[in-house]
């Protein structure tokens, strides 16, 4: 059982900071110069720093302190471990607590402290807390120390610095084995504080995931539920949120999340190929179901912001000339919260992915989203002047490029660095970083104190902290006396003297850190075109449709995809790729190849193919013919190839175009389909070539020619067998007997064979 003991005979001499500090790692230096000797001494003790030597070391951390922010009077109790990572039992330890008198008088000066870089002497403070076991190799030890804020003479309100340093106690040079640092808080009232006002905080909440949805039903895996079970990063987020209303947070939501959400709490489907086939069926999650129905109730009470859908990457969409994707990226957005929330939520501020932004795109947010307020990190607009010295301040505005006055929002960028180290759950790991959150907002407050101010707090999108570290941090927003909880909306129009202080415009154009690359945005470019082609041709496709084609390309632009998530982005983009062009294939013009056309005019039937099973197309054919030049007549095509045809899903339908004045020999006609709005379709091009003999024509003139001989003969023989008649009775009475005229060739005079050989020959000319 380890014990504590007043060590009164041991004397303690005010310590240097910087040596406090340096020697863990003097320390360490030399037991590596002696390690092949301490390996040779007892396991159990040895000369100063050999039980240290070996495969590890001695380490100390500070896990709690209590109370966590002080007040006059106070005995605050610091308690952590210590860690025996040597191969050797270590022995005769104790743990001193040091602080000061005095308090940091600046951020960077609390800074320096934590990073062991500064010089400012401490004094011991209260008793040493003396380790009566041994520890073991690979052993971990618990202490517990104390002292009074009175006895180390805090006053003023600010933030002090504690250090807990482990010690040989029966070494004469009183050698220091390790240290570990913290930050306490000293609050002595509200009058002796002399705030003018409190700190207004406003944190903002993330809810944002990578996007899951794909083009097909299916979700592209099934990650999120292990993020909506009890205990996962997002269960965490809400719980705490929602246990907290007082702490006024404002919820950033990803809608796409809300829709990955929706669509677990029916039985669902993951993975799959672009064809939406093989997909792996799960049950309906009652997880998602119960934290749909948390966000639901927060959201209805609470100030919430809605993102682009899928949080796209929308400073590198306005780099590259993407801004209708953005624009988009909203709208699907704006449906999809409607949807789920069951009401709508305006985008009236943005919080653009890592909370950075030029110019260019808050010109574009403010003139095509009507985005009144921006939340950017603090670095993004430091002040004008460096070299003197402005208090911290979150509230600013600046000039659009479209001359639009815009609120911008600085979350604190230490904040954030802060709370992203909470990503782990050890417990030193939790307690620095609500420890390290306190003494910040308390320096800030004590910086300026006559000033009233106001700080934003922005963790990390992918903010994963447990849910007893959420909690922790909204607890100590609420009941720290130097802040005051507030909504973020209101910030732009709370009390703020620093608000005029000049600062530094954010620049015209400058690539974000890490923001998606012209590359693949290109791609992603190009896919968008395909993407509205596709869309174009659908006749009474169901909204829901529509939009889930608006939600995959979104996901293939979000933020999410930055530096190592590039992958996974690159094999989303191309499973809506491979999604298309089986889509586009299925459309098609069947006709034949070469089509003989006898005459000079006439109709060739086309076929459109429209293999789609559930989706109708409208659809026009455009056709062009290639006439060659010098010829005695062109081939032309009927105004009414164009007309619009509506064909069912999985069925064809055929057109017939007219075309007239076909040379003889061939024309090769470029047949494609177009949309109803005109777009091109250029994956239904082909082409047909027509073969006209004209033999029609020739054949026509020949039967007509035929027909006319046999007229024309008809009428002749008619007027010669008139004529015979006549003439036989004439010469019966006028020829003088004797005459030799044969009744036969008088009743059947033979036809001229000339006659019908020249009407033959005029036939076979035409």
């Amino acid at each position: 059982m380890l014990t504590a003991k007043v060590m009164a005979k041991v004397k303690r001499r005010p310590l240097s900071l910087a040596a406090a500090v340096a020697l863990p790692a003097l320390t360490t230096f030399a037991l590596l110069a002696l390690a092949p000797a301490a390996q040779a001494r007892p396991a159990d003790r040895g000369v100063l720093g050999s039980d240290l030597a070996g495969a590890g070391r001695v380490s100390i951390a500070i896990t709690s302190m209590n109370p966590q922010f002080a007040g006059p009077d106070a005995t605050v109790t610091v308690a952590g471990t210590i860690s025996n990572g040597t191969g050797q039992t270590e022995a005769g330890l104790d743990v001193q607590l040091y602080s000061s008198p005095t308090g940091f008088s600046s951020r960077d000066g609390m800074d320096s402290f934590l990073s062991q870089g500064v010089d400012s002497d401490l004094e011991a403070a209260g008793s040493p807390f003396l380790l009566s076991t041994s520890v073991k190799p690979g052993a971990t030890a618990r202490w517990s120390a104390s002292f009074g804020v009175n006895a180390v003479g805090m006053s003023e309100f600010g933030v002090y610095p504690v250090l807990a340093q482990l010690q040989l106690v029966d070494d004469i040079a009183g050698g220091v084995l390790t240290s570990a640092q913290t930050l306490l808080p000293f609050w002595p009232g509200q009058r002796a504080a002399g705030l003018l006002a409190p700190l207004n905080i406003s944190w903002l909440w993330p809810l944002v995931d990578q996007p899951h949805q794909q083009v097909c039903p299916a979700l592209t895996n099934n990650n999120l539920a292990a993020s909506l079970n009890p205990g996962g990063r997002l269960s965490a987020l809400v719980t705490a949120g929602v246990s907290h209303p007082d702490a006024d947070l404002t919820w950033f939501i990803d809608p796409a999340l809300l829709s990955d959400a929706a669509t677990m709490t029916s039985p669902y489907h993951v993975s799959g190929t672009s064809t939406c086939t093989r997909a792996t069926k799960e049950p309906a999650s009652k997880a998602a179901a119960g934290w749909l129905a948390e966000v639901k109730t927060a959201t209805s009470s609470q100030p919430t912001v809605i993102a682009a859908y899928a949080n796209v990457d929308m400073t590198a969409l306005v780099h590259q000339g993407l801004n209708p994707d953005l624009a988009s990226a909203y709208s699907t957005g704006d449906a999809v919260t409607r949807s789920i929330l069951g009401r709508a939520v305006s985008p009236t501020i943005a919080w653009p992915p890592g909370g950075t932004a030029d110019l260019s795109l808050l010109t574009g947010l403010a003139t095509t989203e009507n985005i009144g307020t921006v939340v950017l990190n603090s670095s993004e607009m430091p002040p004008a002047d460096t070299a003197v010295y402005e208090p911290d301040d979150a509230v600013t505005s600046i000039t659009t490029g479209a001359g639009t006055s815009m609120n911008v929002l600085l979350a604190d960028d230490t904040l954030t660095g802060v709370l992203a180290g909470g990503d782990t759950s050890s417990g030193s790991t939790e307690f620095a970083v609500e420890q390290r959150f306190l003494a910040e907002t308390a320096m800030i407050a004590a910086e300026a104190p006559d000033s009233a101010r106001s700080v934003v707090v922005a963790p990390p999108e992918n903010w994963s902290p447990s849910q007893a570290l959420a909690s922790d941090l909204l607890n100590e927003t609420v009941a720290a006396p130097w802040l005051k909880p507030t909504a973020l909306s209101s910030l732009p129009t709370a009390h703020d003297t620093e608000r005029a202080v000049r600062r530094q415009p954010p620049p015209a154009s400058q690539e974000s850190p890490g923001e998606l690359s012209p590359s693949y945005l290109r791609t992603l470019k190009s896919l968008g075109i395909e993407l509205s082609t596709y869309k174009s041709m659908l006749s009474g496709a169901k909204p829901s449709y529509l939009q889930s084609l608006d939600e995959a390309l979104s996901a293939t632009e979000s933020a999410a995809w930055r530096g190592g998530g590039a992958a996974q982005g690159q094999a989303l983009a191309g499973k809506l790729q491979e999604y298309l062009h089986n889509a586009e294939n299925k459309v098609s013009i069947i006709t034949s190849a070469e089509v003989p056309m006898a005459g000079a005019s006439g109709q060739i039937p086309i076929s459109i193919q429209n293999g789609l099973l559930r989706q109708a197309i409208e659809v026009r054919v455009d056709a062009s013919a290639e006439n060659t030049r010098g010829r005695t007549s062109q081939l032309t095509i009927g105004r009414s190839a164009g007309k619009l045809v509506q064909v069912p899903p999985g069925e064809a339908v055929t057109v017939r175009l007219p075309v007239s004045s076909a040379p003889q020999g061939p024309t090769v006609i470029r047949l494609s389909l177009s949309s109803a709005d005109g777009t091109p379709l250029p994956f239904t091009r082909t082409q047909i070539t027509v073969e006209s003999t004209r033999y029609g024509r020739a054949i026509l003139f020949l039967i007509g020619a035929a027909i006319g001989v046999l007229v024309l003969t008809s009428v002749y023989r008619g007027v010669r067998r008139r004529l015979h008649d006549d003439g036989q009775v004439v010469y019966e009475e006028a020829d003088p007997p004797g005459s030799v005229v044969t009744g036969t060739s008088a009743r059947n005079p033979t036809e001229a064979p000339d006659d019908l050989a020249d009407a033959r020959r005029w036939a076979d000319d035409a």
